[in-house]
C-alpha cells in the first residue's frame, strides 16, 4: 500500500465552499424553475386535469405563452449552471429568467403570482452571489 503524496508547494490553494448567497440563489431559482418545467411535462404528457380554472387558463393561453412559461424553466436551469460556473454571466441569465417568469406568469395564469415576485427577488440575489463567487475565486495576489 502506498500513502498519498502531499501536494507540491506550487499547488493552488483550496477554494472555500460556495457562499450562502450563491446557495440560496441556486435553491430559489431551482424552486422557481420546477413549476414551469412540470407544467411543460404535464402539457406534453397530457396529465393536467382540465376542470380547474388555472389549467383552463394555461390551455387557453396559446402556444407562444406556453413556450415563454416553459422557457422560464429552462432559463432557470441555465441560471443555476451560470451561478455555479460563470457568476458574471449569471446576472444576465437571471435577468432574462426573471423576465420570462414574470411575463409567462402574467400571460399564462392571468395574474401576478408569488413566483413572479420571487423571480424578481432572485435578480439582486444573483448579483450578490456573483460578487461573492468572483471574490471567492479571485487569486489572493489580487487583494490589496
Amino acid at each position: 500500500m502506498s500513502t498519498p503524496q502531499p501536494a507540491p508547494n506550487d499547488a493552488p490553494p483550496q477554494q472555500p465552499g460556495r457562499s450562502l448567497a450563491t446557495r440560496f440563489a441556486v435553491a430559489l431559482v431551482a424552486f422557481l424553475s420546477f413549476g414551469p418545467l412540470m407544467t411543460g411535462l404535464g402539457l406534453l404528457l397530457g396529465f393536467l386535469p382540465k376542470q380547474f380554472p388555472a389549467i383552463q387558463n394555461l390551455y387557453a393561453a396559446g402556444p407562444i405563452a406556453q413556450t415563454v412559461w416553459i422557457g422560464a424553466g429552462v432559463l432557470g436551469i441555465l441560471t443555476i449552471i451560470a451561478l455555479l460556473r460563470a457568476p458574471r454571466l449569471a446576472i444576465v441569465v437571471c435577468l432574462v429568467f426573471a423576465t420570462a417568469h414574470v411575463l409567462g406568469a402574467w400571460w399564462v395564469w392571468g395574474q401576478f403570482t408569488f413566483g413572479a415576485w420571487a423571480a424578481m427577488a432572485a435578480v439582486p440575489l444573483s448579483i450578490v452571489a456573483a460578487v461573492a463567487e468572483s471574490r471567492r475565486t479571485r487569486p489572493a495576489s489580487d487583494y490589496p
